[in-house]
């Protein structure tokens, strides 16, 4: 004979079946629960392309899930940044991405994005060294010695940068500026490009990141003059744009972003992750036979750090002619 159900069997067995399905509800799944997207807005093989690598490397041992590398190039670093934003904001597509493409080429030229209200920082985890590199058998010694001679010959001096806007591009901008002299602007989409387009003598000199290192090191590449507020620890002997008569230090952090309206929870989860990621003895280890500068800005400082450099950069492109005022809207 079979038993009758009861009212309050029944209401047992609905109470579990609905504990049940919010337990295996896909919704409810810890985060990440497949692979991440890491945008980078230049070539391979370059500091940034590298070092995003190495810091993506580390971090999926964190998070669990596979770290993929997408390079996506063009305009300066802002094809990326703008691709991102077609995302939604849930944690699986990040951007890695030099701090100056925000609060600098966005100034200089108009970008698809507010660059300090479409994205929310995750971390800043490296600085590049950034310098002005002529062949070794050129016959400037200085940078005094090249900018004369730009003056004598009246856009006849091709250089080449990382893109136009960039940090690499505003520095020379900012010479020809004061200078008053005229150069041709080959613009790249890396510094490895830009290295290359030097060494095969198809422009001058060159604005470079991190890559002119061991090309400096080999006797390939002259260094006239680094970017940092301080002379560079690789090389002591190169004075600083500065102390060369310029105005003008890097702003240059490599940084992860995502977009604006991530979840705090999920936020927090991939600051805690990154920033562990950093501190792995590989990582550091790899960004430092690149020559870049481990750097430690948590998403309040790294924000901190955009809004502080936004103003200041603002004022000095207005400051000296370059802009009349920024391109884009930062908010």
């Amino acid at each position: 004979m079979k038993q009758r159900k009861g009212p309050g069997r029944i209401v047992v067995l609905i109470l579990l079946t609905l504990s049940l399905a919010v337990i295996t509800s896909p919704g409810r799944a810890e985060y990440p629960e497949r692979p991440v997207t890491l945008l980078v807005g230049f070539a391979p093989g370059g500091s940034l392309d590298l070092s995003a690598r190495a810091l993506a490397a580390s971090a999926e041992k964190i998070l669990g899930q596979p770290v993929i590398i997408e390079n996506k190039t063009g305009g300066t670093g802002t094809v990326a940044l703008a691709s991102l934003l077609s995302q939604k904001p849930n944690g699986y597509t990040l951007c890695a991405t030099p701090s100056s493409v925000l609060i600098r080429v966005s100034q200089i030229q108009r970008v698809p994005f507010r660059p300090l209200a479409s994205f929310r920082p995750v971390i800043g985890y490296a600085a590049p060294q950034l310098g002005i590199a002529v062949r070794d058998d050129a016959p400037w010694k200085n940078l005094r010695d090249l900018i004369d001679e730009a003056g004598k010959a009246p856009a006849k001096i091709r250089y080449a940068t990382t893109g136009v806007g960039s940090t690499t591009h505003a520095a020379v901008e900012e010479i020809a500026a004061r200078a008053g002299v005229q150069m041709i602007h080959v613009p790249y989409k890396g510094s490895n490009e830009a290295m290359t387009a030097l060494l095969g003598r198809h422009v001058e000199f060159a604005s470079l990141t991190s890559e002119f290192v061991p090309a400096v090191r080999a006797g390939q590449l002259r260094l006239l003059a680094t970017m940092g507020e301080e002379r560079s620890p690789t090389f002591r002997e190169v004075p600083t744009m500065k102390e060369s008569g310029y105005d003008f230090v890097t702003d240059a952090v490599y940084g992860i972003v995502a977009p604006a309206g991530l979840p705090p929870g999920i936020a927090e989860k991939l600051e805690q992750a990154f920033t562990k990621a950093a501190e792995d003895r590989r990582y550091l280890e790899t960004i430092g036979k690149m020559d870049l500068v481990p750097t430690r800005y948590d998403s309040k400082k790294f924000d901190l750090f955009l809004r502080t450099n936004w103003k200041t950069i603002n004022r000095h492109l207005v400051g000296s002619g370059l802009i009349r005022e920024a391109a884009t809207r930062p908010e």
